[in-house]
């Protein structure tokens, strides 16, 4: 039900998800007092979410990944060797669902997660190895392996994508001076390179500006008929029934 069939039991699937997001928001440390491979259940289990084709379940997912990821962080006993094992597989794992064209709409979370995952590691918070020390050159740090290790990746997955483009793109994740809107264009525009979305409508990657602009369009109209005398409706209008 989880791995590999997406369409069965659709609701015992969401109850299974919201039970996930229910005990990692309400009983977090009692993830860790499992053993380390039913740890790795759960969190493959998220993942499993997050890649689901269906939009309610793949939000969930990154939901719960992203409450996750912050009670990790602010739990300094668990949190080095949560990413020591589980990081790098995370930050590719989300990487493939941005870059995945079913997944559009997910995109402000893939960019908060991506943004969170790459600044711990740039800002140095996270002080396990992310390798294996024996395989590297000596000095090797977490920061220059995860850039090394997702360029490779990238230029594997997309053969169309030059050293630059990938080099360009990857520096970026790392700038801890880009402010969430400034990294979400970042990825944007990276995307866009891709040949997978060149040709497509990438509307769903700007929902999140789009549905600003039309509140901000509906304030407007609101602020606007309210000022004209008698326009609005006595049910449109403000107002405190107590007050009269």
């Amino acid at each position: 039900m989880i791995t590999a069939n997406f369409e069965d039991f659709p609701d015992h699937r969401v109850k299974f998800f919201g039970f996930l997001r229910a005990v990692n928001l309400h009983c977090f440390p009692a993830l860790f007092k499992l053993p380390s491979e039913h740890q790795r259940y759960v969190v493959d289990s998220v993942v499993w979410a997050m890649k689901h084709t269906g939009r309610d379940i793949s939000e969930t997912g990154l939901d719960i990944l992203h409450e996750l990821l912050t009670n990790v962080s602010g739990t300094p006993a668990v949190s080095q060797g949560f990413y020591q094992q589980f990081l790098l597989a995370l930050i590719s794992d989300v990487l493939a669902v941005l870059t995945d064209r079913l997944h559009k709409s997910g995109f402000k979370m893939h960019a908060t997660l991506l943004q969170h995952m790459f600044h711990l590691v740039a800002r140095n918070a996270v002080t396990v190895q992310l390798f294996d020390p024996a395989t590297q050159p000596a000095g090797q740090t977490n920061m220059a392996y995860l850039a090394d290790h997702i360029g490779s990746l990238l230029i594997t997955s997309f053969p169309n994508l030059t050293l630059g483009q990938v080099n360009k793109f990857v520096h970026g994740l790392f700038d801890l001076n880009l402010p969430l809107e400034v990294f979400k264009t970042h990825l944007r525009n990276f995307l866009i390179e891709l040949q997978e979305f060149s040709s497509e409508d990438n509307a769903g990657l700007f929902d999140e500006e789009t549905a600003g602009t039309r509140e901000q369009k509906v304030a407007a109209e609101a602020a606007r008929r309210a000022a004209v005398p008698g326009i609005l409706k006595p049910s449109e209008m403000d107002g405190d029934d107590e007050d009269l």
